[in-house]
């Protein structure tokens, strides 16, 4: 069975303030919701001076904040943003049906 490759590489960073020198993108973010749960798992995009895709994903008071990168390393340009938007999507949907009491970071994998 093949492996599917891999388009992107995700990292995590520091907290930042978005506040400090960062651009919302084209695409400001994305919410996944599950119905009847009363559950969401947001993920909000910036780019920074140097023109690197910088994320903050939450879900409830759980906060982590990443740095994402095309699996070539260079930056994700905004005619990719909406095939980051699906790969991060289902890793937020993943991420959202784990147990309240068991939540970790995202698994970007």
């Amino acid at each position: 069975m093949r492996r599917k490759k891999k388009s992107f590489q995700i990292s995590p960073i520091d907290a930042f303030d978005a506040r400090q020198g960062f651009r919302r993108c084209k695409l400001p973010g994305i919410g996944v919701y599950l119905e009847g749960v009363r559950a969401a798992a947001l993920a909000d995009f910036w780019r920074d001076r140097s023109k690197r895709l910088v994320i903050r994903v939450s879900r409830s008071t759980y906060v982590f904040h990443y740095e994402a990168h095309l699996a070539d390393g260079k930056n994700i340009p905004d005619t990719r943003l909406d095939d980051f938007d699906m790969f991060l999507s289902k890793v937020l949907l993943d991420w959202l049906c784990e147990p309240e009491d068991d939540i970790g970071e995202p698994d970007f994998d």
